[in-house]
């Protein structure tokens, strides 16, 4: 049976200008580049180096000492990590995703808790994938070459993720990054059902009740929500809207939402009811404000 086990890069395996014998990983069994990815720099080497895993295998006929505690996970973790309810994973090509100028990208450096926000400038086909430097308390990250992310991104009911290196971080005239560009990224189905948990303040309001009440949405999901109200609120199949405040992408927004009441149960804490809504009719700008936050949000859960 083979090991589960990760290992330390060789040194004598990587050389510049030649491809990966192996796909490397980080200590944590993120795919950090896929076989086959050629090397080009010392810099690139020494990174890998210093923080890239393989399988346990043998080597040179000796079998390489395994870092305690290491486990092995799926090159589709990166994938796994921002959508914890999705479909099966497949691997699509760069072009397949037709990135809009814009998109947001989520990249998490390696053996780091940092994650960063970007915006995709554009790519130059299986030469560099083009982002935004990161900005953190309005001002610039230093990012440096060479350095390893798991890139994540989001596009409609679809979660994509890539492993990159910083090719060249670029200051004038404008701060922005080139990354590696990825020989294939991973890509999984966000279930429209997946919930994640919350906790924010809303009012809501029921057809044919003249006042609002205050809520707080416990859980949400790209089609639904469910809310802890002090006592029972309207009739379930009733129709209503939902009003709150998320921050979506570095913005705050005000959202406006249709729902229709499902269910009305007793609060697991005994405290006041828990009531089930369906969002409905919602605009195009609507859809993409809640896949935002809520792409957003599992990012800062994973």
């Amino acid at each position: 049976m083979a090991s589960n086990l990760l290992v330390p890069v060789p040194a004598h395996l990587l050389s510049v200008g030649k491809a990966l014998p192996r796909s490397i990983y980080s200590a944590n069994g993120e795919l950090l580049l896929s076989q086959g990815f050629v090397i080009e720099s010392v810099e690139q080497i020494a990174t890998l180096v210093g923080t890239g895993y393989l399988r346990q295998t043998e080597f040179d006929g000796r079998v390489e000492k395994a870092k305690p505690g290491v486990t092995d996970s799926s090159p589709a973790t990166a994938v796994q990590t921002a959508a914890q309810d999705h479909g099966s994973d497949e691997k699509v090509l760069m072009d397949d995703v037709r990135w809009q100028v814009g998109e947001t990208f989520f990249l998490h450096q390696q053996g780091l808790s940092a994650r960063y926000t970007a915006r995709f400038i554009g790519y130059i086909k299986n030469r560099t994938v083009l982002v935004t430097m990161p900005i953190v308390d309005d001002k610039y990250v230093l990012i440096r070459d060479s350095q390893m992310f798991i890139v994540r991104a989001f596009s409609g009911k679809k979660a994509y993720a890539f492993s990159a290196f910083v090719v060249k971080s670029v200051h004038s005239p404008h701060p922005y990054l080139h990354l590696s560009y990825p020989k294939e990224l991973s890509c999984a189905t966000i279930r429209h059902r997946a919930r994640i948990p919350v906790s924010i303040i809303a009012s809501i309001s029921m057809n044919n009740q003249e006042e609002s009440v205050a809520a707080v949405i416990a859980d949400m999901s790209l089609g639904g929500a469910s809310a802890n109200i002090k006592h029972p609120f309207g009739e379930v199949g009733q129709r209503g809207r939902i009003k709150f405040k998320i921050n979506a992408v570095g913005e705050t927004v005000y959202v406006d939402l249709g729902i229709i009441l499902r269910s009305i149960v007793p609060s697991d804490n005994g405290g006041g009811c828990k009531h089930g809504y369906e969002f409905t009719d919602l605009s195009t700008h609507d859809r993409l404000v809640l896949s935002a936050y809520f792409h957003q949000a599992e990012m800062e859960r994973n």
